[in-house]
């Protein structure tokens, strides 16, 4: 696909929008006759009628409203294509694209892109907020460069990098009986309690430590419901809903309504770490690396 398809998908969108061939061109910065011709020519290519029109202006067909979304898509990725090459061109690196998990948004994520920014002043950094599974499948197809996951080895072709050790605690309502108490509680003391859990399908490996964890201390985890999100726990358990065992960053949030007790042992969790694709290593990614070691202190 050329882009003149998609300059005529974004002349297809303005009288969409608007409503009106004439105002859609003057949108456009073009008269209304050229402006009917490419639509016409995009019509053509797709071989589909897209817009009619109404005594009022014109509107998308069926069919056209069925390409709509799709279509604003491709513009808008059209248009970062556009901005992107800009910023090569003048001579800037190309953006960096990073995923993290949300319990890394905190601790771990502040001090790297402060760091990359350092070191290359000239890329654009963009986070995206992900689950470690999303983030894997991210890396695999090549949509982010490298990822803030929990991982807790190298899953050919990604490889891992350990940022540090990580230890669970666990959540409470403010008013539990277990909230109060300055040492640290047995996760045995929790055999009973429903817990607020994220599904297996986010993070295998964080899950199945849980799970682990509870078992060691001599029972079988209660799930009283699946969550999709760190945050989401949270919330069920200040609303008293259970309770939850999450990562010790996530209790440094402090939210109302949730008291944080630290696990007796400490019960380990697995850490954050640096995952990037070894069969798609960019620039970017071995920059990150780098950068990494020296930010966490890692040989």
């Amino acid at each position: 696909m050329d882009f003149r398809i998609l300059r005529r998908m974004g002349h297809f969108l303005a009288v969409a929008e608007e409503g009106h061939f004439g105002r859609a061109a003057a949108r456009l910065g073009l008269s209304q006759p050229p402006l009917t011709a490419q639509i016409q020519a995009l019509e053509a290519e797709l071989g589909v009628r897209l817009l009619e029109r109404t005594r009022k202006g014109a509107r998308p067909t069926r069919e056209g409203e069925a390409l709509l979304p799709i279509l604003r898509r491709l513009a808008e990725d059209a248009k970062q294509v556009e901005a992107l090459a800009r910023e090569l061109r003048a001579g800037r690196h190309a953006p960096m694209v990073l995923a993290c998990v949300t319990s890394a948004l905190f601790d771990y994520l502040p001090p790297l892109v402060r760091a990359l920014r350092a070191a290359q002043p000239d890329s654009a950094i963009t986070v995206q907020e992900m689950d470690t599974a999303d983030a894997v499948e991210a890396l695999r197809r090549g949509e982010v460069d490298f990822a803030l996951a929990r991982l807790d080895r190298d899953r050919p072709p990604l490889s891992v990098l350990p940022l540090g050790q990580d230890a669970l605690v666990a959540a409470l309502p403010e008013d539990h009986a277990l909230a109060a108490g300055d040492d640290p509680l047995p996760l045995a003391a929790l055999a009973q309690e429903p817990l607020v859990l994220l599904p297996r399908s986010i993070s295998p490996a964080y899950f199945d430590r849980q799970v682990s964890a509870c078992r060691e201390a001599g029972f079988e985890p209660v799930a009283m419901r699946e969550v999709g999100s760190a945050m989401a726990q949270l919330a069920f358990v200040a609303a008293g809903l259970g309770v939850a065992l999450v990562s010790s960053g996530m209790a440094r949030l402090r939210p109302q309504g949730v008291a944080f007790r630290t696990l007796a042992g400490p019960v380990g969790s697995v850490g954050v770490a640096l995952v990037w694709n070894a069969e798609r290593a960019s620039d970017a990614a071995q920059a990150a690396v780098g950068v990494a070691r020296q930010v966490f202190g890692i040989a």
